[in-house]
């Protein structure tokens, strides 16, 4: 009995190392020791590099097309998207796999601009500053334009003028026009993106051509008289027809002698011309020669204001300046 048992020790002890020996002899799976994208966050069109390190495996491979690689190694992404990345290690001992994501930021949606379709709007066009050969045109657009003008004396123009710049004040000087002329113009502003506008067609007229002499009125004062009827007999007079008069003196302050000149009275009512009476003095008048005039017409209630204007024989505006005569 007591030899059994001891043969029962020795099996079970013998038995116990035979399994030890078979366990030590088992093969081990693979490891994977590092796994990384660097950077792990991009932009969408930029790079990242995966990284991986496997120890103990018979064969290592990555998922998304990139198949079998070494054990350790790194390869470039580019992914369109958010993307996880598998790593497979096998060897005899199993099959072991990890996981890597790499994220994809994608760009702020960004609105195309809306085409600018629409032309300017074109308003204000007005003239100023007319003389017998020019002109200022000008006008306003609701954006930055071009500034251009088209004139002529007909409606089919022909004749163009223009400044440079985008600008919604636009301004345009038209020169060697001819004078007391009639012409017709039109304005042009094209915007940035290419859309024109133009205005109707416009006229403006020429002053008259100034005329080559000049004078100095020295004195002038403008009033009202009072013509009485004398009745006869002794009865006194009564009241008859009122007058306004305009008189003064000039002087010739050409260098040649004015043939005669005419002198404009215009009676205004505040700014509106009411009425106008036309006087020829007509006898020639030296350089330097001062000459009297003294216009009268029937009177109209409504005048408050009396100027003159002064033409020479041929009808043509002189300059004409307001001066005290010089003391001789």
């Amino acid at each position: 009995m007591k030899q059994t048992q001891i043969l029962n020790t020795i099996l079970f002890f013998s038995l116990l190392a035979i399994v030890a020996v078979g366990f030590s002899c088992l093969t081990q799976p693979p490891s994977i020791a590092v796994l990384n994208v660097t950077p792990a966050e991009i932009m969408a069109g930029e790079s990242s590099t995966l990284n991986w390190s496997v120890e103990a495996a018979s064969t290592v491979t990555i998922d998304q097309n990139i198949g079998s690689v070494p054990a350790t190694g790194s390869i470039q992404l580019n992914p369109s998207k958010t993307t996880a990345y598998t790593v497979t290690a096998t060897n005899a001992g199993g099959t072991v796999t990890r996981s890597v994501v790499l994220y994809i930021t994608e760009p702020p949606l960004v609105e195309e601009p809306v085409a600018d379709t629409t032309p300017p709007i074109i308003k204000d066009v007005s003239t100023s500053s007319a003389t017998d050969t020019g002109i200022v045109i000008t006008w306003t657009t609701n954006e930055p334009a071009t500034s251009d003008v088209e004139y002529g004396k007909e409606t089919d123009y022909g004749l163009t003028a223009s400044s440079t710049g985008m600008v919604t004040d636009h301004t345009v000087t038209l020169t060697g026009l001819e004078a007391n002329t009639a012409y017709h113009f039109k304005v042009t502003s094209k915007d940035q993106a290419g859309n024109q506008a133009s205005s109707g067609d416009n006229i403006f007229v020429t002053s008259q051509e100034k005329s080559a002499y000049s004078l100095a009125v020295l004195s002038e004062e403008w009033g009202r008289r009072t013509e009485n009827l004398d009745i006869g007999m002794g009865g006194g007079s009564l009241p008859g027809k009122t007058y306004l008069f305009v008189k003064g003196q000039a002087q010739n302050k050409s260098q040649a002698s004015l043939k005669a000149t005419i002198i404009t009275m215009n009676c205004w009512s505040g700014s509106t011309i009411v009425k106008y009476e036309v006087y020829v003095y007509r006898s020639p008048v030296l350089p330097g020669q001062v000459f009297p005039y003294n216009i009268e017409t029937a009177d109209d209630p409504l005048v408050d204001k009396v100027t003159t204007d002064f033409s020479d024989s041929m009808g043509k505006e002189m300059r004409v300046t307001r001066e005290q005569p010089t003391p001789e």
